[in-house]
């Protein structure tokens, strides 16, 4: 039998409180409050790893998903509507986002080839570079949190968060 792995101690007062809350409303799923918070405290985490390495090239995390969405796109090109939902963003926040990445010069703005009412978002070279120079440092800061899992664990882990998010759909 799989045995739980002990509470991280930064995690122990919220793991105090949230049964304390469950065990004064009855009918409270105790399990459930504590995986949300879980999922909280780990993106709050890796969030706060991946600003320190964007912060020394004074990027923010929301512009940087923005540009690697460009960099993975065929021709490095997204109208906003694309770019809001890969990047989960409202249409408000990617043009906030897209006039700063255009000022900087990481991305431009060009007329639509097919239509010429849209207009299309195109990385530039400034911003390819960028996504590459900073990729690998995010995966030694950032994503080798994950190293602690087997690779069947992670396997798992991410058939069990898909399940989740699915759920939520």
């Amino acid at each position: 039998m799989n045995q739980m792995p002990p509470t991280p101690r930064c995690f122990i007062p919220v793991e105090e409180k949230i049964g304390r809350v469950c065990a004064r409303l009855p009918g409270s799923n105790a399990q459930h409050v504590m995986l949300s918070q879980l999922f909280k405290h780990i993106q709050g985490r890796l969030h706060e790893r991946m600003h320190a390495v964007l912060r020394e090239h004074n990027v923010n995390p929301v512009s940087f998903v923005a540009l690697t969405m460009l960099y993975s796109a065929p021709d490095s090109l997204l109208n906003p509507s694309e770019l809001a939902e890969a990047s989960g963003e409202s249409r408000a926040n990617v043009t906030r986002i897209c006039d700063e990445l255009v000022l900087r010069g990481m991305l431009s703005r060009e007329p639509n080839s097919d239509d010429r009412r849209r207009i299309d978002l195109r990385l530039a070279p400034a911003g390819a570079e960028l996504v590459q120079m900073l990729l690998p440092q995010l995966q030694l800061r950032v994503h080798a949190a994950y190293n602690v899992l087997s690779a069947d664990e992670k396997q798992q882990l991410e058939g069990l968060l898909k399940k989740v998010l699915g759920a939520l759909e």
